[in-house]
């Protein structure tokens, strides 16, 4: 795959003509300063033109949405002669890092662009859209992508309007619908199975055979809530897209950058315990099955993270800190592990689920990365548990709800 680099030298932090509006000005500063990352940079990048297309006068900064090492997130809205809002989209802004300089010192697509556009080529429809993206001559030089956003938000969002809901009535408490849950994971084992099998060209690809794609970052906050299928096998519920492919890596097990060089990426509490502590995790095991800190990440990295993240749609939590303080409990109970076949969810019981569904995201966040599902596995047992609910959505012409808003 060939894609240019659009560069554009013009000043990346000129103001936007809406800025002209100081009341609305204060209106957006005062609900932004509430943020605790937000400061002068955010602000500049707030009030910016979005700089998208011809029309930009009519795109507005309405909401910062994150800020992170990889730089920062926001939503902008366009706006027609009537303040009528009629499209929205998030602007990533982020610097150059050194992934992104080839051999030849020449500058490259980067990765995160490479990987989104390969994926969706290859037919995987729950990669988040990438619209545009432009390179801009700063101090240093910035990354302007410009993605898909979406009215649903993200799983995170999920997350927390059925905790909301279930503080308020503690006595009419909601959970997520199992359809709505194997039909999220349908979508996961999709995209792990995409990543499994795109291919680069070997200009860019590292050494070795079978090689596949991580993601390192794959949490609620990274899933977004798009407009559903039209696809007669799904339900009509918001198709999830994986965005935030910044960590992302091409690579191989033959690769000499993997693992060593991403223990450190990602969020601690969403990690696998093959990345924890470095991995050091496991390591006065008498059987390592993790294979030691040097061992190769595999695709059982990215199933283990899709795992992580229906067992919090399924128990409501937010940041994975349940799961995470199991795994570093049986570190220290190499034996009962063994005996339980590595699972940390051997007790786990949750009576508003199936014991299929349950089943499934045990096998998929066992310690020993052997034993979790491979995606093309996981994409079987998916889909034939979620057909049961499909078949029932077209007899009663209708699904269980789902608190979108």
């Amino acid at each position: 795959m060939h894609l240019s680099v659009p560069v554009h030298n013009v000043q990346i932090d000129e103001r936007a003509k809406w800025t002209r509006d100081r009341a609305k000005v204060q209106r957006r500063l005062s609900r932004w300063r509430r943020k605790s990352w937000f400061d002068s940079g955010a602000e500049l990048f707030a009030l910016s033109r979005a700089r998208y297309d011809d029309q930009d006068e009519q795109w507005e900064c309405t909401h910062l949405l994150g800020r992170g090492s990889f730089g920062m997130v926001g939503q902008w809205t366009k706006f027609d002669r009537h303040g009528r809002a009629v499209d929205t989209m998030a602007i990533k802004q982020t610097d150059i890092d050194d992934r992104e300089v080839d051999r030849q010192k020449h500058l490259a697509i980067p990765w995160e662009v490479l990987i989104m556009r390969g994926l969706a080529d290859q037919g995987c429809r729950n990669v988040g859209g990438l619209r545009k993206y432009k390179l801009f001559i700063a101090d240093p030089p910035k990354w302007r992508y410009y993605l898909e956003y979406h009215r649903h938000g993200t799983l995170a969002g999920l997350v927390e309007r059925y905790r909301d809901h279930n503080h308020e009535h503690p006595r009419h408490k909601d959970y997520i619908p199992e359809a709505f849950i194997w039909q999220a994971l349908y979508g996961f084992a999709q995209t792990a199975y995409h990543m499994s099998t795109v291919r680069f060209d070997k200009s860019v690809a590292p050494p070795g055979k079978d090689h596949f794609v991580l993601h390192l970052d794959l949490k609620h906050e990274n899933v977004l809530m798009c407009e559903a299928s039209t696809d007669e096998d799904l339900i009509n519920y918001p198709t999830l897209k994986v965005g935030d492919w910044g960590m992302a890596e091409y690579t191989s097990r033959d690769d000499v950058h993997n693992s060593h060089r991403w223990k450190y990426q990602g969020t601690i509490v969403w990690c696998p315990p093959e990345q924890l502590r470095q991995g050091q995790y496991g390591r006065h095991w008498k059987h390592p099955v993790l294979g030691g800190p040097d061992h190769p990440f595999t695709m059982a990295h990215v199933i283990w993270q899709i795992g992580a993240n229906i067992y919090g749609l399924m128990e409501l939590e937010l940041d994975n800190l349940d799961l995470y303080e199991r795994v570093k409990r049986y570190e220290t109970s190499e034996s009962s592990l063994r005996h339980n076949g590595y699972s940390v969810l051997s007790h786990w019981n949750n009576s508003r689920y199936s014991s299929k569904l349950m089943d499934l995201v045990e096998d998929c966040v066992r310690l020993d990365p052997a034993r979790r599902p491979s995606p093309r596995e996981l994409v079987a047992r998916a889909q034939q548990g979620l057909k049961p609910h499909v078949d029932k959505a077209r007899r009663t012409g209708s699904a269980p709800k789902v608190r979108l808003d």
